[in-house]
């Protein structure tokens, strides 16, 4: 498994299974890029990561280096290992979908992570519904004081990674955000989605 390496193209999504021990990266290959990162349980795809459970245990908004991602059976998934982009990730966000979209005036078959999910986890014959909630890597949303949240550019930029072990074997689902169009005035992956990799090390 050691150096597998997975594509991901813009506007796309991909899936790989990652032995418990092994040591993967995300990827940001240009720049300005949100990676929606799922956990799957290889043993049960319904155990699945949980980021409600996971503030809880760990009690901050999102992960940094040294802390450990937790399953809706708040057993350890991943532990975040390193991080060189300048930090700014989100466990609020459910995945974009067609509605997400629709909202923003575009047309309800805009690519989004919701069904890029779907097409990843079908290469490996699994199916399930809804799609859990991912960690939405490089995404700049930032939570204030009122309750609102300020919507940020990605920050990453070109050769940015975050590293996670597995401590469980686990499907790791990798989308790249279709998010292109303004939002709050904001372009949050500068107006296209671009390549990110999965590298397992």
């Amino acid at each position: 498994m050691a150096g597998t390496g997975i594509d991901i193209p813009g506007y796309e999504g991909r899936a790989v299974r990652v032995d418990q021990g092994s040591v993967f990266r995300v990827l940001d290959v240009e720049g300005c890029q949100i990676a929606d990162m799922f956990i799957l349980s290889n043993d049960n795809p319904h155990e699945y990561f949980s980021p409600a459970l996971t503030r809880q245990v760990i009690f901050r908004l999102t992960p940094k280096p040294g802390n450990i991602l937790y399953s809706n059976r708040r057993r350890p998934m991943l532990t975040f290992l390193e991080d060189t982009s300048p930090g700014r990730h989100d466990m609020a966000f459910a995945p974009c979908d067609p509605g997400f979209y629709v909202d923003l005036g575009a047309d309800a078959s805009h690519p989004n992570c919701r069904d890029n999910f779907y097409r990843a986890i079908k290469e490996l014959g699994i199916s399930m519904e809804p799609p859990p909630d991912p960690f939405n890597l490089f995404q700049n949303t930032v939570p204030k004081a009122d309750g609102d949240f300020a919507v940020g550019q990605t920050l990453s930029k070109a050769g940015d990674y975050v590293e996670f072990r597995a401590e469980m074997d686990v499907i790791v689902v990798v989308t790249a955000c279709s998010a292109d169009l303004p939002f709050d005035g904001i372009e949050p992956i500068g107006g296209k989605s671009t390549p990110l990799r999965i590298q397992v090390v």
